[in-house]
């Protein structure tokens, strides 16, 4: 038997099954927490932003349009509790965005993971373009931020990402674009080869 898509779930939770809010987190906890550790730095605040996320899914199913990518609207939801957040905190340029995972987290980033056969060398190199990747990411822009982070690191299309941050999607290249560009520049001002 098919398992559900994420909106058979979605309308099975308007329709008042609280099992398919279970379904939904099981599927989406884990990519739902690293997209949001990478904009609010900390795990417990990672863990909180996650859990309202889906509490909000529960309270807005409502709102759901059947047809629209799951996936979508739920990175949107947390999207607005990050800079809700942020704004609360009133230190959003200092968050980190892709910090090292903690020791309990289930699944390391796979670019973290070295290659068996790689040389230790080749290993030390690989994980300090990847701070200095993380160190400049960290540098940008908040706007140009979350494109980056949408696009690179959860795999969002660009029609996509203008609809989570309800922007055109000229807007979103355009931005995406220069985050691109400033970060060739920072990398290869530290010498980082590109």
């Amino acid at each position: 038997m098919e398992s559900p898509t994420d909106e058979d779930l979605v309308l099975a939770l308007r329709a008042g099954n609280l099992d398919s809010l279970g379904a939904l987190v099981a599927r989406w906890e884990q990519p739902l927490f690293r997209f949001v550790l990478r904009l609010v730095g900390r795990d417990d605040e990672a863990r909180d932003v996650c859990q309202e996320t889906f509490l909000r899914v529960l309270d807005r199913a409502r709102h759901y349009r059947p047809g629209a990518k799951f996936s979508t609207w739920m990175y949107q939801i947390a999207l607005n509790l990050c800079r809700d957040r942020a704004r609360r905190n009133r230190r959003w340029d200092r968050i980190l965005v892709h910090p090292r995972p903690a020791a309990d987290d289930p699944a390391p980033e796979p670019a973290a993971v070295a290659p068996e056969d790689e040389q230790p060398e080749a290993a030390l190199e690989a994980e300090e373009r990847r701070a200095a990747v993380r160190r400049v990411l960290e540098s940008l822009p908040t706007e140009q931020r979350e494109v980056v982070v949408l696009k690179e690191y959860e795999g969002l299309k660009f029609r996509e990402i203008a609809e989570v941050l309800g922007l055109p999607e000229s807007t979103v290249k355009s931005r995406m674009y220069f985050a691109l560009e400033s970060m060739r520049g920072a990398l290869e001002r530290q010498g980082v080869r590109v």
